[in-house]
């Protein structure tokens, strides 16, 4: 065996072609667990002697019976790392290559012999070595959250040489399934799907059959992730639309004058909410039902033919808009039963991050539709807890930065934030953020009691405002310059494809679910005490922790699970 490199590391290391060994060093495991029900990630990082400018290899991984998933690690061009006011929880301030795009490849390939040269059979995404640097293959174990056998397992990972299939690495995890079985999420998770990026992505026209099999590739992604909350598209959603405009029409819900009322056709909704529901999705929220920073106007609604019937021309507390809304909400909700959408399954906005300034405009919007509106969970995003106290919103979306002040006031809240950067050093998810950054919002929501979180952007593959499309796999700085800020997932050819981050944002609700678990064991006050003690820091909307620093965490967290339930 030569001296290739072949190193075991934590989900926890973002990679970038300049990390050194003596920095991989902090983040190699030989040994990791998971409850039962649980998906566990490691990333396997490989690279040739330092000579060696080209190798064809292959990995396979042996995962004991185990149920088990891997990605290839794409680096993407980050020109901008969006630091600009020197916050904690940077991977780099400089501009570069980025780990995030993860390309799936088969565990075991089988390797096959074409005109003389080695092959991985029906691969796309092969896997090349430099001596250069170091490159990743991502590993989920569990990655559908199947409930498995508790057990101790052997994790057995070779890399091959292609050339002439000499064995140039191999290494082993010791993994053990712990006989536990975490809580079902009871947390609300919404990214805003933006079916128009869908569309533009892959060529398709919204709500027809080939929309319909990439739809359902994002939302079986998103779902593995922990997501299980979607925007509902009745009427084209009102944000990021700039006053006087239009973004694509894709909205679900045909609309017919009839006299001096409206008839309502719900067919592509009904199969909208069906596809979602099949895919795990439990929850809907419905699109605002006035305009974004204020509800002074109305969303732009069309009718069967494409005429718009309301928009930014319309007075959001007018007559006619008013007779409109409830009508159509009193349809909506009758439909919305025979579907078997209880009040618990449903959500509903008035106006997204309405601001005292706009306290009057949305208090007339509120009083048009708060009494059809009063069995159902309806909440907005709020960056001050002054608005809150208006009585206006049930339950706040809270910026996480005011964290604390909504503790110290509201009984219930969930928690949001944009991704810009603000030098408030709170949890963020950009793609040059440490992992822990992300990954930390678990300990937060636990903290808190957060009842959900929510982002406003799943798949938003534009610059401002719905403008300037991109493709993010290339121009990941595309919105703001802030990288990956609006999207989770990537558009590829074959559907969605998941990035790093989501795969810490399924992390961080694992976590919670684990503190749960632990809570149940010992009492709240001593799970967030044994988690501060470990951390050597207070769980707060700054909390940003080192290096493994979660990945360590977790694994102390099992070990006592393990003996309180043994």
């Amino acid at each position: 065996m030569n001296s290739s490199s072949l190193k075991l590391v934590s989900s926890q290391l973002k990679l970038l072609p300049s990390t050194t060994d003596a920095e991989i060093s902090a983040y190699e495991i030989s040994r990791a667990s998971a409850m039962r029900n649980e998906p566990f990630s490691f990333q396997i990082l490989y690279r040739s002697e330092p000579e060696v400018q080209f190798r064809p290899v292959s990995i396979a991984v042996e995962a004991d019976g185990l149920p088990a998933s891997g990605w290839r690690v794409d680096w993407v061009p980050v020109m901008h790392a969006a630091n600009d006011y020197k916050e904690r929880g940077y991977v780099s301030d400089l501009p570069g290559l980025y780990p995030d795009l993860l390309m799936p490849r088969p565990l075991k390939p089988e390797i096959i012999n074409k005109g003389g040269m080695n092959y991985e059979k029906d691969v796309e995404n092969l896997l090349n070595s430099t001596g250069e640097n170091y490159q990743a293959v991502w590993v989920t174990l569990n990655p559908d959250s199947e409930t498995l056998s508790a057990g101790s397992h052997k994790i057995g990972v070779k890399l091959i040489n292609l050339s002439d299939l000499s064995l140039l690495g191999e290494a082993t995890l010791e993994f053990e399934v712990i006989d536990a079985i975490l809580p079902a999420q009871s947390e609300y998770y919404t990214n805003w799907f933006h079916v128009d990026s869908l569309c533009l992505s892959h060529g398709v026209e919204p709500y027809t059959e080939k929309f319909y099999e990439i739809f359902r590739t994002y939302i079986k992604n998103a779902v593995r992730h922990r997501m299980n909350t979607l925007l509902l598209p009745a009427f084209t959603p009102m944000l990021d639309t700039p006053r006087g405009f239009e973004r694509m029409n894709v909205q679900l819900v045909d609309i017919r004058r009839a006299g001096d009322g409206w008839e309502f056709c719900f067919d592509k909704l009904r199969r909208f909410i069906r596809e979602a529901d099949a895919c795990g999705i439990r929850v809907f929220e419905h699109c605002h039902l006035f305009s974004q920073w204020g509800a002074e106007h109305a969303p732009n609604i069309y009718d069967t033919d494409g005429n718009l019937l309301f928009g930014w021309n319309t007075d959001a507390t007018g007559d006619e808009y008013q007779r409109f809304i409830r009508a159509y909400l009193s349809a909506f909700l009758a439909f919305a039963k025979g579907e078997g959408l209880t009040p618990d399954r449903l959500i509903f906005h008035i106006s997204d991050e309405p601001t005292d300034k706009q306290l009057e405009s949305y208090k007339k919007a509120f009083d048009v539709v708060s009494d059809l509106l009063s069995e159902y969970n309806m909440i907005d995003a709020l960056f001050d807890v002054s608005f809150w106290k208006t009585g206006l919103v049930k339950q706040p979306v809270a910026y996480i930065h005011n964290a604390d002040s909504f503790d110290a006031e509201c009984p219930a809240f969930w928690l949001y934030y944009t991704c810009g950067t603000y030098a408030r050093n709170n949890s963020n998810r950009l793609i040059s953020n440490t992992a822990a950054r992300t990954r930390v919002l678990g300990l937060q929501m636990y903290r808190y009691r957060a009842k959900g979180f929510l982002h406003w952007g799943y798949n938003y593959y534009f610059d401002r405002m719905s403008e300037g499309f991109i493709d993010p796999k290339s121009y990941p700085c595309g919105y703001k310059l802030l990288p990956g800020c609006a999207y989770l997932a990537y558009p590829t050819r074959n559907g969605a494809a998941p990035s790093i981050r989501e795969e810490h944002m399924r992390e961080a609700f694992d976590d919670i679910r684990a503190l749960k678990l632990l809570e149940s064991l010992i009492g709240r006050e001593a799970a967030i005490g044994f988690c501060e003690e470990r951390l050597g820091d207070r769980i707060n909307s700054t909390l940003i922790p080192e290096g493994n620093a979660l990945f360590e965490l977790r694994e102390n967290i099992n070990l006592l699970i393990k003996e309180k339930t043994s």
